[in-house]
């Protein structure tokens, strides 16, 4: 730039050229040795001396499930280290001891390497969920050993590596494991199989004492993890966790309302009118129920139902029905029991409900009255008039639901005593309409014997027929 001041071309006027800046080259060139500078830097200081003994490694938090929370490291001597401890060679012969017996198909030697509360809540079945046949394991080593105190005691977590041995390959994995150290030294707690064990029982008998006991178990015995506090919180968690389980966001009997809201009788089978009501905040989908009538403990009978879909606060109305061999003479006291599918067992709803099914006498639903005694001439088989004694009477239906069969029995009687006919009268027969409820129907009926000439007074007693059972209805009526 030779000038600051130069000619316009065209018109002549002077033109102030702008001042010089610095080359873009340059500054390009500066951005970049800077950044060389810091990396020679930074590699200078990675290779000084370090010191020839071991020192403490930052312990890493890893956290194996959505239940766990951080925690810290123990303080340690100085010099001491986590791999060189007598706890963590410990836990790797344990480690060692677990999947050699893991291998070996050896229930007791895998019993034997768990804590005596994992023993108290797994049952053998549950320890022979975790041999395989597909597959070896051999131990490698521990990494982030962490420790700290709980309930139970003393507590460790771990990564263990391991390889896999199956189908002609080999990989190498990690798994976390839990210890806790008792009077005979460090043992595995095995917070999985206690999750599944869960699950389990809880589908099997319900939330049962035993399965909060074992909810309980797992707050005290894994002190790195945030298990809420509330018992059927933590289950949610567990159904989570657990491989058992094949729902994310399983329904359980609390999301559940169940309510009788009224029962019927009729002959040999019995019938329940019920509402569900879903309180989760999803569908409850697949709502099959099953029904176990019992009495005195024992299944007497079986129902079932299958329902729609439920959305979330929705309220549903539905009825089964049961079969007795013996039909309900009298009122009776059962106790009932609901089943449901979760997570894809029969899991209890409801259990031991208290169901009465009260059984109304026919005399209780058909009012019988008496309209007229008189005789009438009737003939004979001679064809000779004859008079015989004849009742005209009144049915009306006081019950809730249609009749649909109605049958007096008339059985006619001298004053002396003498039985001298028996006459059936169907008010409502298998052919006619049901009488609907309050509703009236009349009828008469004769005397199958009479008399020429003469008025001889009989008696009639009245009853209510269902099938082999008599209602009385009038006893000792005289028609003179």
């Amino acid at each position: 730039m030779a000038g600051q001041v130069a000619a316009c071309p065209h018109c002549g006027e002077s033109i102030l050229l702008p001042k010089p800046k610095l080359p873009m080259a340059w500054i390009v060139s500066g951005v970049f040795g800077f950044i060389i500078i810091c990396l020679l830097g930074a590699l200078v200081w990675e290779h000084l001396p370090k010191k020839a003994a071991k020192i403490n490694r930052p312990v890493e938090n890893q956290i194996a499930n959505p239940a766990v929370s951080q925690s810290q490291p123990i303080a340690r001597s100085q010099g001491e280290t986590v791999e060189d401890s007598e706890d963590v060679q410990a836990m790797k012969n344990l480690c060692k001891d677990f999947y050699n017996a893991v291998n070996n198909h050896d229930a007791k030697a895998l019993q034997d390497s768990m804590s005596v509360s994992c023993r108290s809540a797994l049952t053998t079945e549950d320890v022979k969920d975790l041999m395989d046949d597909n597959h070896k394991y051999e131990f490698i080593g521990l990494e982030s050993v962490r420790f700290q105190d709980g309930t139970l005691g003393k507590c460790g977590v771990a990564n263990a590596r391991r390889t896999i041995q199956g189908s002609g390959s080999i990989e190498e994995g990690r798994r976390e494991f839990k210890f806790i150290k008792e009077s005979e030294g460090w043992k595995l707690f095995r917070d999985q199989e206690i999750m599944d064990a869960i699950v389990r029982r809880f589908i099997k008998s319900g939330f049962t004492d035993q399965v909060k006991s074992n909810i309980k178990l797992l707050r005290d015995g894994d002190p790195f993890g945030a298990w809420d506090k509330n018992d059927t919180n933590a289950l949610a968690v567990v159904f989570k966790l657990s491989k058992l389980s094949s729902w994310d966001k399983p329904i359980f009997p609390w999301d559940i309302q169940f309510t009788i809201t009224s029962n019927k009788v009729d002959k040999f089978s019995i019938g329940l009118d019920f509402t569900v009501q879903n309180k989760s905040l999803q569908v409850w989908e697949s709502t099959y129920l099953q029904f176990q009538l019992k009495r005195n403990g024992k299944v007497v009978s079986s129902g079932n139902a299958l329902l729609q879909n439920v959305r979330s606060g929705q309220e549903i109305k539905s009825d089964t029905s049961f079969f007795l061999t013996d039909g309900l003479q009298d009122t009776s006291k059962f106790s009932l029991d609901v089943f449901y599918s979760l997570a894809g067992k029969d899991c209890p709803l409801v259990q031991d409900l208290p169901v009465e099914f009260k059984v109304q006498k026919l005399t209780e639903l058909v009012k019988f009255e008496v309209v007229k005694k008189s005789f009438d001439i009737t003939k004979s088989v001679s064809e000779d008039d004859m008079l015989v004694a004849r009742v005209d009477y009144r049915v009306t239906n006081v019950g809730r639901d249609p009749l649909k069969r109605v049958e007096l029995k008339f059985v006619w009687s001298s004053l002396s005593g003498e039985v001298i006919d028996q006459t059936s009268e169907y008010v409502v027969g298998y052919g006619d309409l049901p009488l609907a409820s309050k509703q009236i129907k009349s009828g008469f009926v004769h005397c199958g014997k009479g008399y020429t000439a003469r008025r001889v007074p009989v008696k009639v007693d009245i009853y209510l027929e269902d099938d082999e059972r008599h209602w009385p209805l009038i006893t000792g009526l005289v028609v003179q």
